[in-house]
């Protein structure tokens, strides 16, 4: 086969299985029961997505193959504690956002 039929037919096929795992639930409706334990363990996989997503952004270097290469001196790590920061006292998003730029941007011409 050409190498774009089998990119078309990887398209399709994670489309397929997309589709069919996020319907899961709508098409079975009530006659599925999901455990308790289960629907509190459901709560928090959007923050520990969250956290896998932004924790290497943050305490990392760009070029960072290893946690070994952990430096103070990054400004990401600066920003990220004025932003934990900023959103605990304030609990907005814009002054979170703010406060974390502004932070890194002068930790990047200090440090």
């Amino acid at each position: 086969m050409e190498m774009n039929t089998h990119i078309f037919l990887l398209i399709l096929g994670m489309s397929l299985v997309t589709a069919w795992t996020r319907s899961f639930f709508l098409i079975l409706g009530e006659r599925i029961k999901v455990a308790p334990w289960v629907l509190e363990a459901i709560r928090f996989a959007p923050l520990a997505a969250m956290i896998a997503i932004l924790a290497p952004e943050i305490f990392l270097p760009a070029s960072a193959s290893s946690v070994a290469e952990f430096n103070l001196k990054l400004p990401n790590i600066w920003g990220g504690i004025a932003a934990i920061i900023a959103f605990y006292v304030t609990k907005k998003m814009l002054s979170t956002l703010v406060i974390g730029m502004a932070v890194f941007t002068a930790a990047r011409f200090l440090v």
